[in-house]
């Protein structure tokens, strides 16, 4: 928490960069107009009266405003219990925490280290992180290396052709978001789907820019230690020499067994060799064109081979792959792609700073939902109203969220004030006095503006090193396989971003509109429900990174993870193994993942909470959690990664 900020309400920012790699001017920083999201700079006097005067005082039957659509607001009753299509999770679900009986000893999943600890989906990555620190590298390179090795290992939700958003959190103080997210083509239209939705989820059309390889050299460039290139070569090994299949990527094939024997020619790595069948678990596989892709990225300590990526041959290939599947990327939208580079967004929790990205990055509403908290009496998690309090935040967060966009849209920018008050301590207040001990309420008291995007599947990884360091960054290609557009010259596979932002008039079964502030516009970036966070107690040292993946259940299973560590005691590894809750207003339902106690349940639906209680292995929080921690008592780290929904390990040194 900023001494210079005690409300801990969200304060403007001095200011933004975009950063280029072009072959005319190289590393070059470009002053953004003034950003009008709130960051973790300073609050000045103007901005706390600007906040103050947006809010109006509760009183009667006084609701938090926010706008609303023109369509009617009356829900279809017969449509109140519709589900929404859950991610497929897979792995064995064990749980120990509240009351329910630990079904195997997994405490080795716990790891600690004396000076570094990396926390991914896949456990030979997390590894790669660690050494990378142990060769002297801090916690960025070893953030970009790991990252690079989930973009081989699991292609399915990573890679260079998808994009993400990272937090930085130096141990000088220093944090920085990096938001790498894709972005529309320069031809892109807001009505360009709508004659046909499925174009956003498959095929040229559905790919926006890519932005991880930018980002990743962004970050590197300002605070990376090691060469360039050397954060690559492990994964330019395991592309080239190979690695095994794991048990969640032959589960994620199989789901598609169709499509990839339909088009084997296109997906050629996937299959075994000696079998000539779909690679299984264990199985080597090769990815030799997508190793000579990383190898030319990490071409030049002037990062040449980022350069040719965007405005090379690398992104003719990129945009030819993309227009030969009705596309419309050119490689002049490679070149004008920028990273946004920009002060975090943060508040303060129970005397620690949490640290998030700004919008289109959902850490606002997280942020939004821990202020609502922090004055809730939800300390006790055995206490029958601890759980009702906790659905009802991701409510009310859940409605903030349809009010979120990329800040550089006008229409977004014109709701600037409105994103900034529902991040104050006074609004959480007023929210507050809507929130009832004894019962929940219909969606429409929450107020959602607009219809709530529902994005897809990522891969988060979490790191903080020898030095205090600290790293929180999340990756996608959206859909499982992105666009399912793998371009064989390349070894990319193409995301399928478009499909995150909002398509105009069609409205949804509860009579909401899509929401205007993530319609398409050229360049823009769609929402985005990751939330990669970094907790800083008041030592000023880095006490926790999380993140996670799993679409809207991200925000949700985020805020829960730093209830259960700060608020209810939770230990490190019952924070991210414990079974979780998932609520994001409509449907109007309480997803419970098998292990929730009984009486937990019952008392939600004593209180009108509808429950999807699901059985072990079904999707329902839905969110993969990776966590870090810092034990300043035991001078140690932890590091607990969701094996039990994602199969992924934590290393540590």
């Amino acid at each position: 928490m900023s001494a210079n900020n005690p409300s801990g309400s969200i304060s403007p920012p001095p200011g933004s960069r975009r950063i280029r790699f072009s072959p005319e001017v190289s590393q070059t920083l470009t002053p953004e107009p003034n950003r009008h999201y709130h960051s973790s700079a300073s609050s000045s006097d103007d901005s706390c009266d600007v906040k103050t005067a947006l809010l109006p005082q509760p009183t009667g039957n006084w609701r938090p405003r926010r706008r609303r659509s023109g369509r009617s607001w009356q829900a279809n009753a017969g449509l109140i219990t519709a589900l929404v299509a859950l991610s497929v999770l897979f792995g064995v679900i064990i749980w120990e925490n509240e009351g329910s009986d630990p079904l195997t000893d997994d405490s080795e999943l716990l790891v600690t280290g004396k000076h570094g600890v990396v926390s991914s989906d896949v456990d030979v990555c997390s590894q790669i992180g660690v050494d990378t620190m142990k060769k002297g590298g801090n916690a960025v390179d070893a953030a970009i290396a790991t990252a690079a090795c989930i973009g081989t290992v699991n292609m399915f939700a990573s890679g260079v052709g998808g994009g993400g958003f990272m937090v930085v959190r130096m141990a000088d103080g220093m944090s920085k978001s990096f938001n790498f997210r894709e972005a529309a083509p320069a031809s892109a239209t807001r009505d360009m789907y709508h004659k046909d939705a499925n174009l956003a989820r498959a095929g040229g059309l559905a790919v926006a820019i890519p932005g991880e390889v930018h980002g990743f050299a962004t970050a590197h460039r300002m605070f990376g230690k090691l060469p360039w290139k050397e954060v690559w070569e492990p994964s330019i090994k395991l592309n080239s020499e190979g690695f095994r299949v794991t048990p969640t990527l032959e589960s994620i094939m199989l789901k598609e067994e169709k499509f990839f024997y339909e088009n084997r020619k296109d997906w050629s790595f996937l299959f075994s060799e000696s079998t000539g069948n779909l690679a299984a678990a264990g199985d080597i596989m090769k990815r030799p064109e997508y190793a000579q892709t990383l190898t030319k990225i990490a071409e030049g300590d002037d990062y040449a081979g980022v350069k040719d990526f965007y405005n090379g041959t690398l992104a003719a290939h990129l945009t030819n792959a993309i227009q030969s599947a009705d596309g419309i990327a050119t490689k002049s939208d490679f070149t004008l792609y920028h990273t946004v580079v920009s002060d975090t967004v943060n508040t303060n929790f129970l005397g620690n700073e949490v640290i998030t990205c700004p919008p289109p990055c959902s850490g606002a509403v997280m942020l939004e939902g821990l202020n609502i908290a922090e004055g809730l009496p939800m300390d006790d998690p055995s206490a029958p109203a601890s759980h009702h309090y906790l659905v009802e935040v991701m409510k009310w967060l859940s409605a903030g969220r349809t009010e979120l966009g990329d800040p550089f849209d006008s229409v977004v920018s014109d709701n600037a004030l409105r994103i900034a008050e529902l991040n104050t301590k006074e609004y959480a207040e007023a929210v507050r006095a809507n929130i009832s001990s004894e019962q929940t309420y219909p969606w429409q008291h929450y107020n959602p503006a607009y219809e709530p995007n529902d994005p897809k599947g990522t891969s988060h990884l979490s790191v903080i090193d020898t030095h205090g360091n600290a790293v929180a960054l999340t990756t996608t290609v959206n859909l499982y396989w992105g666009a399912k557009l793998h371009d064989p010259v390349t070894g990319v596979v193409l995301n399928s971003e478009m499909d995150d932002f909002s398509i105009p008039g069609r409205s949804n079964a509860y009579n909401l509109e899509p929401s205007v502030y993530n319609y398409i516009q050229p360049f823009k970036r769609p929402l985005s429900s990751t939330s990669p966070t970094v907790i800083v107690d008041h030592n000023g040292e880095a006490r926790m990174v999380i993140g996670g993946s799993g679409g809207s259940r991200i925000v949700t299973g985020v805020f829960e993870a730093i209830i259960k560590k700060l608020v209810w005691g939770y230990s490190a590894l019952d924070t991210i193994r414990s079974p979780r809750l998932h609520h994001q207003l409509i449907p109007e339902v309480v997803y419970a993942e098998e292990g929730v106690r009984e009486e937990v349940l019952a008392e939600l639906e004593k209180r009108g909470h509808t429950v999807d209680r699901k059985k072990k292995g079904e999707a329902a929080g839905g969110s993969v959690l990776q966590g870090v921690w810092r034990d300043a008592e035991r001078g140690v780290v932890e590091g607990v990664a969701d094996w039990w929904r994602k199969g992924g390990k934590a290393r540590g040194y």
